[in-house]
């Protein structure tokens, strides 16, 4: 009776101890990280609004340069919804404005040709307008009628139209065109009575007049027209001085020593001079304003000069027209930006500064408080490029306290929100329009993996103590996994991350490892991939004008330094910890160049071989004495070329691919540099092996026929030029994406084409029509028949650099290629596969899916082209795990790696192997997001999930080890009763 009771007592606490824990949780999320950008805000398109009346809480709504416009949780910075507006390119027009109304629950925005509303809330389409022309100008107003009302200013062939449109409907109201010859339009202006339209007409000889037209706010008949003598002042060029606000107009001359006041209405223009900074000239002015009412305004004149910053504060009254100062705030070093808030009861300037926030009354005219900034290590960026414009909002407190949030905006493109001097959250905009990316260890790392390299090639005694030292060098990390044996035991007992910010150091199993990124405005960036995606540093490494593009043709890491190549022959070497700039070597200096191969020397160790714009190789890296090697570049005019490589010669070519007339070169894709074969064949379920066709220097070539819509993909070995494997599409459509990608033995390519693929030498088995996106994959092997070498199996000698071959049938040594095409749903602009350490796992095919916005990874079964057709797969095969082609492809949500976040603007997909077998890291990046994330294409075999629980494992083991003591006299003193009993 007590043996039972033991033992339920035991095997109810050995169940029972976790009980939470015992179920497996997704690790979605956790070890995934995403940077959901929209593009640097613009400054006047960048407001906190309320999403609706009842609302507690207002959201920070954005429209970015890069014409997305995205409502931003104000407490963590997190993206509620975004749309892209227009396409994003660097040589786009900027121009957009966003605007909406208090209560109101539509976000009006006017970019290019559209005006669109946008549910607050949930980001939805409510109505759209669109007409040929730019927009000027966008306001809202409640005052003229009982519902909002939209104005927009635009201009079409050469003359200013203004609208009013229905905010609710988008319909249209009324419409003004100006009549006038060569007036530019310039902004409207809203009063409680009238509407403004702002132009800039022509002078007889040279500069420009201001000319205000008075509208009837309910039928838009032009009333009367002001013009103001400013030809003298504004020129083509000083446009971009006029400033205007809702009740104001205001410009400089162009030395910048007067302002000139103008409230919109009238013909009076005010004349005050403009506090110099010494000897420096003013570079640029910026205007706030706020009014208590029509009559009373403050005014806020912003000065900045090359290395300072101040400002001036005026009391307009427009009823007596008089102008007085009301309070200069000093010069200070660097940039700034300032911001007005005006509430019911009072109104406000707030100054950001990369050391302070103040906060000044525009009534009063003094500084109320002022908060120092505490910068967090500008929240991972090492450097602090100042200040370009910000955003605020002020709550008073009572007893003369106040509470400042900022929304500030750096010139690097980052958003940060500051509240009362401390940092809330962090938006890396800058990562916007990423080029190109590369892996790096950190350099613990490579650190080890030299001492080990060192004592493997020592004498043992040498090794021994060699090990000895780095073993007590390593206690010196004591103290720091000491402090974090708290939080490991607290992960132990229920599988939560407790530990948020652990030591790069401590990574067993290689997740950690950082990212370098360059983009198109001239930026470099360093990522912690185990670490969600946090930035390390980020600079500005060259200065890009806002119209160009920096183009980056790749990155080389080696020893803890970043190589980054841009075209024009210009280089970096950046340190990969520390972000510092190294050496720089601007454009011109050398010959430009297209991108740069590893290749290799004698003793295995990898250099990288820059590749000019003309297909010539460059000079061999200092200390390389490379192997005997082929090697493949393309130039600029598509042309493909084979280069023989040795210690102590030139490269020479050896052999070069020219397209036929018509034909031209789309892509070229090679093989991973990464890319272990674990398996020479392909056991059949019969026992038997298909060998595999292996060729590392195989390369995948894409070209397209414009004129008869076809696409031709040649797979040629690079040793010897020879192409081993042809497939054409005809009645391809050419404005779609063509993708590929190559490892092992297989290849696959994604296309929009009518009819499926033929070939000569291939076995295809699907031949029926397929209209619409397909991905087609192909599998090489030395032979169809198993355990068959192929034509070379029981040759004495062979080479591949001058292969045997027959006129008809192509090389000797060509492989036998089995072909499948698959129609699937959308477009795929991306592939890559998934790379692990020793190639054991099987690999899954990455994809980039942008209709769906989201990224995939389609396990290698799934795409077999060894599929049966038209029957069912016979018991051999059903082992191996294939089953009967259907000829479609859905994509499962289990394969969505991305889950629900929307992956928007990717266009290239990197891979890594971590120390786990089963695992792979996966960056996406390209114009807008950059994704990354760990993936297990066979499931995690050697790494435990996090839904064990090793309290639940020590409470098992122990329960049972008591229960085995307390039982274990119990059941011998019952065999010795047994036994006396027999006798």
């Amino acid at each position: 009776m007590r043996f039972g009771a033991l033992y339920a007592i035991a095997i109810f606490l050995s169940q029972s101890l976790p009980l939470v824990s015992t179920i497996y949780v997704d690790e979605a999320y956790s070890s995934d990280y995403h940077h959901a950008l929209i593009g640097a805000p613009k400054p006047h398109a960048t407001f906190f609004h309320r999403p609706t009346a009842k609302s507690k809480g207002s959201l920070l709504y954005s429209l970015s340069e890069e014409h997305f416009l995205g409502a931003v949780n104000p407490k963590d910075g997190s993206l509620v919804w975004r749309q892209q507006l227009a396409p994003s390119s660097r040589n786009a027009s900027r121009d957009g404005f966003l605007a909406t109304f208090d209560g109101f629950d539509l976000i009006i925005s006017a970019v290019n040709g559209a005006i669109q509303a946008w549910d607050a809330a949930a980001g939805r389409l409510a109505w759209e307008w669109r007409f040929s022309g730019k927009v000027k100008d966008l306001k809202t107003s409640g005052k003229y009628t009982k519902g909002v009302e939209v104005f927009v200013l635009t201009e079409e062939d050469n003359k200013g139209v203004v609208r009013k449109l229905s905010a609710e409907t988008g319909s249209l109201v009324w419409q003004y065109e100006d009549k006038s010859h060569g007036d530019v339009p310039f902004r409207i202006s809203l009063s409680s009575q009238h509407i403004y339209y702002v132009s800039l007409h022509s002078a007889v000889f040279q500069g420009y007049k201001i000319r205000n037209s008075l509208l009837d706010p309910l039928t838009g008949e032009s009333k009367s027209q002001i013009t103001l003598n400013s030809e003298k002042e504004l020129s083509r060029e000083d446009l971009d001085n006029v400033k205007s606000t809702s009740h104001l107009i205001v410009w400089a001359d162009k030395s910048y020593t007067s302002l000139k006041i103008n409230p919109i209405g009238t013909k009076h223009v005010m004349n005050t001079p403009i506090t110099s900074a010494g000897e420096m000239d003013v570079r640029s002015l910026n205007v706030y304003t706020v009014a208590i009412t029509e009559s009373r305004i403050h005014v806020l004149a912003h000065y900045e000069a090359a290395d300072v910053h101040w400002a001036e504060i005026w009391y307009m009254n427009l009823d007596s027209r008089s102008l007085q100062k009301v309070l200069d705030l000093p010069q200070i070093p660097g940039t700034g930006s300032f911001s007005s808030v005006q509430d019911a009861n009072d109104a406000y300037f707030v100054r950001n500064t990369k050391s302070e926030i103040t906060l000044l009354s525009a009534s009063a005219g003094k500084i109320l408080e002022s908060w120092p900034v505490l910068r967090k290590s500008n929240s991972g960026s090492n450097e602090h490029d100042g200040i370009a414009h910000a955003l605020s909002e002020v709550v008073p407190k009572g007893n003369l306290n106040f509470a400042v949030r900022s929304a500030q905006v750096f010139r690097s493109g980052d958003w940060e929100l500051v509240r009362n001097g401390e940092p809330v959250w962090h938006r890396p905009e800058s990562l916007v329009g990423v080029t190109a990316a590369a892996w790096a260890d950190f350099p613990y790392q490579q650190d080890l993996a030299r001492e080990l390299a060192t004592e493997g090639h020592a004498h043992v005694i040498t090794a021994y103590v060699h090990r000895l030292e780095r073993h007590l060098r390593d206690l010196k990390r004591t103290p720091n996994w000491a402090r974090g044996l708290y939080y490991r035991i607290l992960n132990a007992i229920d599988g939560q991350s407790y530990m948020q910010q652990q030591e790069s150091s401590d990574d067993r199993f290689g997740f950690r490892k950082i990212i370098v990124l360059t983009t198109i405005s001239g930026r470099v960036a360093a990522l912690n991939s185990g670490n969600k995606g946090v930035v390390i540093w980020s600079i500005q490494a060259v200065p890009v004008s806002e119209h160009t593009s920096w183009g980056v043709t790749g990155i080389e890491i080696e020893d803890g330094i970043a190589l980054v190549r841009a075209a024009g022959g210009e280089y970096l070497r950046i340190q990969v910890l520390t972000g510092e700039i190294l050496e720089h070597h601007p454009s011109g200096l050398t010959q430009p160049l297209m991108n740069s191969i590893p290749i290799f020397d004698r003793l295995g160790k990898k250099f990288f071989l820059p590749v000019n714009d003309d297909g010539s190789v460059g000079d061999f890296p200092q200390g390389c004495d490379p192997a005997p090697s082929i090697i493949a570049t393309r130039d600029r005019d598509g042309i493909v070329r084979g280069w023989a490589l040795g210690a102590g010669v030139r490269p020479t070519i050896v052999w070069e691919f020219i397209p036929m007339p018509g034909e031209i070169i789309y892509n070229v894709t090679f093989r991973p540099w990464h890319d272990p074969v674990a398996s020479i064949g392909v056991a059949l379920g019969n026992r038997n092996v298909l060998y595999k066709y292996l060729d590392r220097n195989a390369f995948l070539l894409c070209s397209i026929i414009p004129k008869s819509e076809a696409a031709i993909f040649y797979l040629v070995d690079s040793s010897s030029g020879a192409i081993l494997h042809v497939t054409k599409h005809s009645e391809v459509d050419l404005s779609k994406p063509i993708t590929s990608t190559i490892s092992e033995n297989w290849f696959a390519y994604s296309l929009f084409s009518n009819i499926a693929p033929s070939t000569s030498d291939a076995d295809v088995q699907d031949r029926s029509l397929s209209n619409g996106y397909q991905l087609i994959t192909s599998e090489l092997f030395e032979s169809h028949i198993p355990n068959d070498r192929g034509t070379l199996g029981d040759a004495t000698f062979a080479s591949s650099i001058y292969p045997e071959s027959h006129e008809a049938d192509g090389p000797v040594n060509a492989p036998y290629v089995v072909s499948q095409s698959y129609r699937i749903a959308g477009p795929i602009s991306s592939m890559s596969t998934t790379s692990t350490l020793q190639g054991i796992t099987p690999r899954s095919l990455l994809c980039v899916l942008p209709s769906l916005n989201a990224i995939i990874a389609i396990p290698r079964v799934m795409v077999d082209p060894r599929q049966p057709i038209g029957r069912d797969p016979t018991p051999a095969e059903a082992e191996e795990g294939l089953f009967s082609h259907s000829g479609l492809i859905e994509f499962e949500p289990k394969w969505v790696v991305s889950h629900m976040q929307e992956v928007l603007g990717v266009s290239k997909i990197i891979t890594s192997p971590s120390l786990l077998e089963s695992t792979s890291l996966v960056l996406a990046y390209g114009d807008l997001d950059i994704f990354g994330t760990r993936i297990a294409p066979i499931g995690g075999f050697d790494l435990l999930g996090k839904g064990f629980s090793k309290l639940q494992l020590v409470g098992t083991v122990s329960a049972l080890m008591v229960a085995t003591a307390v039982l274990g006299p119990m059941a011998r003193r019952k065999q010795v009763d047994l036994r006396w009993k027999a006798r």
